[in-house]
């Protein structure tokens, strides 16, 4: 039999972990002797772990990558030389947009906002029709 037609089960009782794995047909058995030996080898489950009920299966996690925050997704931006030119706050929504992130225009504003006051963006113009650009390209023009 190839492993994957094998089943593969993990059980938790309190403390202990045990992971089963066997052919369809031998996964009731081999379960029961795994509750009976950490019933034996931890006597103070035995409350907890009842033969007559069906042992229970805890789903394994996925863990995933943690999302980006938006400052993180501009810094990105950032690196790239996206922001070497003037954009506005609009272009760069549509930008993230374009990239998957879909984030609120003021999300986004606050994060440019703050991007600007750790100096890593300057921002110009009048309020309502600020463009941002990175501070090191514009030292390089001078």
């Amino acid at each position: 039999m190839s492993e994957k037609d094998k089943i593969r089960v993990e059980i938790v009782i309190g403390p202990a972990t045990v992971r089963v794995e066997a052919p369809p047909d031998q996964i009731e058995e081999a379960v029961r002797n795994a509750v009976t030996a950490l019933r034996s080898a931890l006597p103070e489950l035995g409350a907890e772990v009842s033969m007559s009920g069906s042992a229970m299966a805890k789903p394994v996690k996925l863990r995933r990558r943690p999302t980006p925050t938006c400052s993180e997704l501009i810094r990105g931006l950032i690196e790239e030389g996206w922001l070497d030119q003037p954009k506005t706050l609009s272009e760069v929504v549509q930008e993230l947009a374009k990239r998957g992130y879909h984030y609120d225009s003021t999300a986004v504003a606050h994060s440019l906002l703050d991007l600007v006051r750790e100096r890593a963006l300057v921002r110009e113009g009048i309020p309502r029709r600020y463009t941002y650009r990175r501070l090191s390209s514009i030292i390089r023009e001078e």
